[in-house]
């Protein structure tokens, strides 16, 4: 049995949830142990990760909480990221693994490139969440569970410089969560998240800008209920510098994004000036039927996967966590960590 240090840089949901996997794995007989260190500068999540005793220690600097760690999960809000990488770099321990959550990778690839040393070793890591909690969008580490991955995607997207040892621990370390890993390009990846994560935040503030210069949100603002709460939410859980920053990174493809979306409005606009009954309809219900599909099939799993992004999981790598020079460099031991 082997015990692996991770250091958990960011304590919301996603973040807590992966305790708790780990918790309950090792509860359970699993074949390795952690000792989970976290950290989060925001008192309305370091108090609530605290209190749920999910991890061993929570630290108040970044740079203490990865100095043993020999896997680090890099959940920072996106504007603190790159200010992140550069508190911590100094402190990595050679052969650390650095999984990296964020909503875009290639920033993240570059920093890592410029930040860390040829043993240290950056893979973006994106986990899809359990379909159960897919309509629950409250982010605090109080709605954390161990099953907030389980039988579904992670997709992992390494550095060109990515050792293979260091992919390997990472499609593990995605097996234990319960997930199913994949890979992906960072390129690809960005252009797909423009897609699923960018576009719904800007959606959001543009719902709220609009609705706040309409000339009568004097009277409209006391008739808010759940759907504009909801709509807008983005506000809430984002910070703008953060926002910002994620939307001009990943512009090209988020503009093109937003054309798409921008033909869909006008089109609707024409269908609804001329009281076309036949198209409104037509246009709700194909969106529906779409929508039946896709929710299904995201419930069940059942996707059309390309070949480029399954993996086969050798038997030897997956019945271990560890493989090769990593686990020799971190354990001084076989493959298994003995």
């Amino acid at each position: 049995m082997a015990k692996l240090t991770v250091a958990i840089l960011g304590l919301d949901r996603l973040s807590v949830s992966i305790a708790l996997r780990l918790r309950a794995y090792a509860a359970k007989g699993g074949k390795h142990e952690f000792e989970l260190i976290g950290y989060d500068s925001r008192d309305d999540y370091e108090k609530p990760a605290r209190k749920l005793k999910a991890l061993d220690k929570v630290e108040r600097k970044p740079y203490s909480a990865v100095a043993s760690a020999d896997l680090v999960i890099m959940n920072l809000p996106y504007e603190d990221l790159r200010a992140g990488y550069e508190a911590i770099a100094s402190d990595l321990r050679e052969g650390v693994v650095l999984l990296d959550t964020a909503v875009i990778k290639q920033p993240s690839e570059a920093w890592a490139d410029q930040l860390l040393s040829a043993e240290q070793h950056w893979i973006g890591f994106t986990a899809v969440v359990n379909a159960d909690y897919l309509l629950e969008p409250q982010l605090g580490p109080e709605y954390a569970s161990d099953d907030y991955f389980q039988d579904s995607a992670i997709f992992l997207t390494p550095s060109v410089k990515s050792m293979k040892e260091a992919i390997d621990l990472a499609v593990n370390f995605s097996i234990i969560l319960g997930g199913k890993p994949a890979f992906l390009d960072p390129a690809e990846h960005d252009s797909l998240s423009a897609i699923t994560e960018s576009l719904p935040q800007l959606l959001s503030v543009a719902a709220y800008s609009a609705a706040y210069r309409h000339s009568a949100w004097g009277d409209a603002k006391r008739l808010s209920n759940s759907p504009f709460g909801v709509q807008t939410r983005y506000l809430f859980t984002h910070h703008p510098d953060g926002l910002r920053d994620e939307w001009l990174a990943n512009r090209e493809v988020l503009g093109r994004a937003i054309d798409d979306v921008v033909d869909v409005l006008r089109d609707v606009r024409e269908r609804l000036a001329a009281n076309d009954e036949s198209a409104i309809e037509a246009f709700l219900m194909g969106a529906s039927d779409n929508y039946q599909e896709w929710i299904n099939r995201r419930h069940k799993g059942d996707w059309d996967e390309h070949a480029s992004q399954r993996v086969q999981l050798d038997t030897s790598i997956a019945g271990s966590l560890f493989g090769g020079a990593i686990s020799k460099r971190l354990f001084g031991g076989d493959k298994d960590g003995r």
